[in-house]
C-alpha cells in the first residue's frame, strides 16, 4: 500500500469504478454498469465520510483493525458502512456532528437510487437491472462525486 491516505484510495476508486461504469453502459452491458456506480458511489461516499464525519479507520473498541470505515455510538459499540444501500439508522449516526448533518443534506436526494441496489447482483442474472434503471444510477452517482470533488476542491460540503 503506498503512503496516500485511505481518503485518497477510496477517492481514487470511485473515480476508477465510475470511469468502468460509464465504459459498460456505452457497450449496453447493463448489469456490470450498475454494478460499477454503485461502487464508485460507495467509495466516493467513504470517503467523504472519512473527511467530513467523526468516521475512522482506526481500530475498534475491540482492537480489531477495521475494513471499512466506522463511528463510535453514544450507546457504545460501532456503526460501521459497508455496503450500499446505507439504511436511515446508519446515517441517522452520523447526524449527530455539524459535518454529518451537513453531508447528510447534500446527499439527500441522490441516496434513495441505491434504496435497492446490493452487491449482492453481481452473483445473479440480473433481468432487473435495465438501461433506464442503470441511468438512474449514473445520474445519482455522477452527483456524487461531483459533490465529492468540489468538498475535496473547497474543503467544505
Amino acid at each position: 500500500m503506498s503512503n496516500r491516505s485511505v481518503e485518497e484510495h477510496y477517492a481514487s476508486a470511485a473515480e476508477r469504478h465510475f470511469r468502468d461504469a460509464e465504459y459498460l453502459r456505452q457497450d449496453h452491458r447493463w448489469p456490470n454498469a450498475d454494478h460499477h456506480f454503485g461502487f464508485a458511489a460507495e467509495c466516493a461516499l467513504k470517503s467523504l465520510l472519512l473527511l467530513f464525519t467523526e468516521a475512522t479507520m482506526e481500530p475498534k473498541p475491540n482492537g480489531r483493525p477495521p475494513n471499512r470505515p466506522w463511528i463510535r455510538k453514544e450507546t457504545g459499540g460501532a456503526q460501521e458502512y459497508g455496503h450500499l444501500p446505507w439504511s436511515e439508522t446508519d446515517l441517522a449516526v452520523l447526524a449527530h456532528g455539524q459535518l454529518g448533518s451537513r453531508l447528510l443534506t447534500a446527499l439527500d436526494d441522490h441516496l434513495a437510487a441505491f434504496a435497492s441496489w446490493t452487491e449482492q447482483d453481481r452473483y445473479l442474472h440480473c433481468e432487473h437491472i435495465t438501461e433506464e434503471s442503470v441511468a438512474a444510477l449514473g445520474e445519482a452517482t455522477h452527483a456524487i462525486l461531483a459533490l465529492h470533488q468540489s468538498a475535496l476542491i473547497n474543503g467544505s460540503l
